[in-house]
């Protein structure tokens, strides 16, 4: 949780997880999978902790999910206790984001970002200017993606995304300008935000503005369905 990033705070809470046999946890109904904490009341009501029950199984399921909430959590869990190892494993595998599914979350992540920004600006100029911030946040959620995604990292929840951003070792000038594209409402900032990640695109082996035309129409086609979903915006 948020704790083991160092964002805890007067408002954060402990998020535990406690790891059983395939076996013991199949004998828990889903409402005994869960144990918490409040403390309080009325407004000063707050959660102190939350600890779930989850299979070794599930855990070890999670390194295959597409899920960025699924890995997340993990890339900087401490593991308290560890019997055997095989807790400590499903983990780090947890934490791993396969070089196939990077690869696939650049390319799609940048023609969305690209695509969106150029939609939202179109928007704006209509007068729609709703619609326009709704597509102004779907073009950030895939630059986001594209980021952390550069580092080998899992997008974060969307409440610690401002921290998060901040502990990127490249492209913090993309991170600002993303920031500030939301915080201003303001399409062409993000896409300002997106050409500044050109050079490092490029050497991931993304095609330049010029050739994203021909990459669109390859990931909208019908034999790219399943990566689409995965990986496009919905």
């Amino acid at each position: 949780g948020s704790k083991s990033r160092g964002y805890g705070d007067a408002l954060s809470d402990d998020d535990l997880e406690v790891i059983l046999e395939n076996e013991s946890h199949a004998r828990l109904t889903p409402t005994e999978c869960i144990e918490y904490l409040f403390v309080g009341e009325g407004g000063e009501r707050r959660l102190v902790y939350d600890a779930q029950y989850i299979s070794l199984g599930e855990l070890e399921a999670q390194a295959r999910s597409a899920r960025d909430l699924d890995h997340w959590p993990y890339e900087a869990a401490r593991v308290l206790f560890d019997r055997d190892g095989r807790v400590a494993a499903a983990v780090a595998s947890a934490a791993l984001m396969d070089e196939g599914f990077r690869r696939a979350r650049l390319l799609h992540g940048t023609i969305d970002a690209g695509v969106t920004v150029k939609r939202a600006l179109k928007t704006a100029g209509r007068g729609m200017e709703g619609a326009a911030r709704m597509l102004l946040a779907r073009g950030a959620k895939a630059l986001t993606r594209v980021l952390f995604a550069l580092e080998r990292r899992w997008v974060p929840l969307d409440h610690w995304l401002e921290p998060e951003l901040k502990t990127l070792k490249e492209g913090q000038d993309a991170a600002r300008g993303l920031l500030e594209a939301l915080r201003n409402g303001d399409p062409a900032m993000l896409g300002d935000a997106l050409k500044s990640l050109e050079k490092r695109l490029h050497a991931e082996g993304v095609p330049r503005p010029d050739g994203r035309i021909e990459l669109f129409f390859e990931l909208i086609h019908p034999s790219r369905a399943k990566e689409r979903a995965v990986h496009g915006l919905n």
